[in-house]
């Protein structure tokens, strides 16, 4: 039955005008805002533990609301991105700081794209593999079978390379292969990981956070690049890449991969609270979470 809905739902969307999605998009959000009220709990109470020392509530609904509205518009993008035409897309999706990916590439190493759920991310992969850059991410994809296959021949005919998130053992060794080739490792450090992971500072609570990037970059010696998209006001999208980030080795590799997943993680806090609304809230982020100064869990039954 999910299949089918979602078939059905790239099939209404692919018949859209280009121009109504973000009509569409904004209103999809906002049922979805009432409709699924455990994911609205789940994202106003992560702003409020975010946010909540600086945001009144009011703030943060809006900013709750907001969240909704360009998920939406994202999924109406998404769904319609293989459609787009090449001249379109380069229109739509605009770089900044694309010297600092051709110079990092230049080095054979592969380069770690250091990224987060913010924006219109997905549009990102497109926008780079349209130009031809070579893209590889990790996939956490559905259950059901059926869509995730329909999602994977969305990728491959992008041109994307999808590395199954499990197993582990090979999908390390996938990413690896992928920096040897002298690919873009596309990763995502901001959602919830297991208590294995490193314990970081993110707004003020202690969380569990990916260690890949900075474990790749030590094994390989792979450039990361910060580079995150952001949606303007008339709906397109600026690619902002930054310069590589600057790796803290001393010799003690476990303190130096917190170190600098540390420091990563603080990039990417940075750029959510330029931009609020264009984080995903709605995802687990803080079921982990610890007092910072206790190190006690804030919800015991997800320690």
């Amino acid at each position: 039955m999910g299949y089918l809905l979602f078939r059905l739902w790239v099939l209404w969307v692919k018949h859209l005008s280009v121009g109504s999605l973000t009509s569409y998009g904004k209103k999809l959000g906002t049922l979805t805002l009432y409709l699924l009220k455990k994911r609205r709990k789940i994202a106003l109470n992560n702003l409020t533990l975010a946010l909540g020392r600086e945001k009144s509530k009011k703030e943060i609904e809006q900013i709750c609301r907001g969240s909704f509205k360009n998920i939406g518009i994202d999924m109406m993008e998404i769904s319609r991105c293989l459609d787009f035409e090449d001249g379109y897309v380069k229109e739509m999706v605009t770089f900044e700081g694309r010297e600092h990916l051709d110079h990092a590439l230049k080095r054979g190493k592969g380069v770690i794209a250091l990224t987060a759920h913010l924006g219109n991310f997905p549009l990102m992969t497109f926008r780079l593999v349209n130009d031809g850059y070579p893209l590889s991410l990790i996939a956490r994809d559905p259950e059901n079978p059926k869509v995730t296959k329909m999602i994977t021949s969305f990728r491959n005919d992008a041109g994307i390379e999808s590395i199954p998130d499990k197993p582990r053992r090979a999908c390390v060794s996938k990413c690896l292969e992928a920096l040897e080739r002298n690919r873009i490792l596309f990763l995502q450090i901001d959602q919830n990981a297991p208590i294995t992971e490193c314990w970081v500072d993110f707004f003020g609570h202690l969380v569990p956070t990916f260690k890949g990037p900075a474990v790749f970059s030590i094994r390989k010696g792979a450039p990361i690049l910060p580079m995150f998209i952001i949606r303007n006001l008339d709906s397109h999208h600026k690619i902002t890449i930054r310069p590589a980030f600057e790796l803290t080795t001393t010799g003690n590799t476990q303190e130096d991969i917190t170190s600098n997943i540390a420091s990563l993680t603080k990039i990417v806090e940075a750029v959510i609270r330029e931009h609020p609304e264009q984080w995903w809230w709605v995802h687990r982020r803080f079921r982990r979470a610890r007092n910072i100064r206790t190190g006690e869990s804030l919800f015991p039954k997800h320690s």
